[in-house]
This record gives C-alpha cells, structure tokens and sequence, in this order.
C-alpha cells in the first residue's frame, strides 16, 4: 500500500467508525425511550 492509499483508507475507516458510533446512539436513544414509556404505562 502507498502512503495515499493508507490515507484514504484511514479516512474511510474513521467515517465508517463515526457513522457507527452515531447509529449506536440511535439506537441505545429508542432502546431507552421504549423503556421509558413502558414504565410509564405501567404506572397507570
């Protein structure tokens, strides 16, 4: 590998690492919400 292609590769890697990241949080922030309006309806 040339010192460009490891670049680019890295640069995909880290977006690749952040669109991950963000789609975690995604999903942990329904996960949460779910519970949270589960409890909800079994207060009532």
């Amino acid at each position: 590998m040339t010192a460009e292609q490891m670049r680019e590769e890295l640069a995909y890697l880290r977006a690749e690492n952040d669109y991950l990241k963000k789609l975690k949080a995604l999903i942990e922030a329904e996960r949460t919400e779910a519970l949270v309006k589960k409890r909800k309806l079994s207060k009532d």
